[in-house]
């Protein structure tokens, strides 16, 4: 993994399908570090894995415009009738996060696994917070700017911190590799004007999947005071994730891979019970 432009997607594995969402300015590498354990490895069952990157992020497609967050909704969903699957499981990360939960609203999912989703909001105050984060971070980073960046060392620096609560976890190339990416993210300015952004997702409620919501204990994107209060249903589980950042599997990607198995596999139960 080099900082040049990374391929639009990866799709690797046998198995039953699953599509990793990434989050907001990254791309499908975030996760690198998960992916080969799930395309299954040493005789464990593996999965059919689509990680594609997000329209107006570094590698990916070019998206519709104005960009919103219904319409990358839209175009994920092209990508699973184009891979030919009526559902798949689903793991999303922030914003991917949000994306997986909206795609189970339209009946695409088997299961959901959302790690430190967007849009589960406490109020229109805590997307705002979110979007004045990101407006701070841009200047330094090239992110929706004519202006150029920083120097690479000092966005790593910056960005890294933000993602993972032990930097010095994440392996040296993949750190360089998300360093790169914001600077090439060409849509915040869209979605921020995104009349569904204050709303977030509202329909957690209806959903008839397996969900699993896992909430980093120090994540500094999404702190705790932004969700909306969460309790477990049958279907619905929520957990909290101890000892790692916003973007998990950057640092500790056994415990996401596992919990992405674990999600699955209720999956499986509901439907051998019915």
């Amino acid at each position: 993994m080099t900082d040049s432009v990374p391929e639009p997607c990866i799709r690797i594995g046998r198995g039953e399908p699953l599509l990793l969402l990434h989050g907001l300015v990254l791309t499908w590498q975030s996760w690198t570090p998960v992916i080969d354990g799930l395309a299954g490895s040493a005789g464990r069952d593996g999965f059919d894995i689509l990680a594609p990157t997000l329209p107006g992020h570094w590698g990916g497609p070019a998206p519709a415009r104005p960009a919103t967050f219904s319409s990358l909704a839209d175009a994920v969903e092209t990508l699973l009738d184009e891979a030919d699957w009526t559902t798949a499981h689903m793991a999303g990360n922030s914003v991917g996060g949000w994306l997986a939960l909206e795609l189970a609203a339209r009946g695409r999912a088997r299961s959901v696994t959302a790690v430190a989703p967007a849009g589960l909001w406490a109020g229109p105050s805590a997307a705002a917070s979110l979007l004045r984060r990101y407006r701070a971070l841009g200047p330094l980073i090239g992110l929706d700017t004519d202006r150029p960046p920083v120097m690479p060392s000092m966005i790593r620096s910056l960005l890294v911190p933000l993602l993972a609560h032990r930097p010095a976890a994440v392996p040296n190339r993949l750190a360089t590799a998300m360093a790169a990416a914001p600077a090439n993210c060409t849509i915040l300015a869209d979605l921020a004007e995104d009349p569904a952004l204050p709303c977030g997702f509202t329909a957690l409620d209806t959903l008839d999947t397996p969900v699993t919501i896992l909430l980093p204990e120090h994540d500094r994107v999404l702190p705790p005071h932004v969700y909306a209060p969460l309790t477990d249903t049958p279907l619905l589980t929520v957990r909290p994730l101890p000892g790692v950042g916003h973007v998990p599997m950057l640092e500790d990607p056994d415990s996401i891979a596992k919990e992405i198995r674990a999600t699955a596999a209720r999956a499986t139960t509901a439907v051998q019970s019915a």
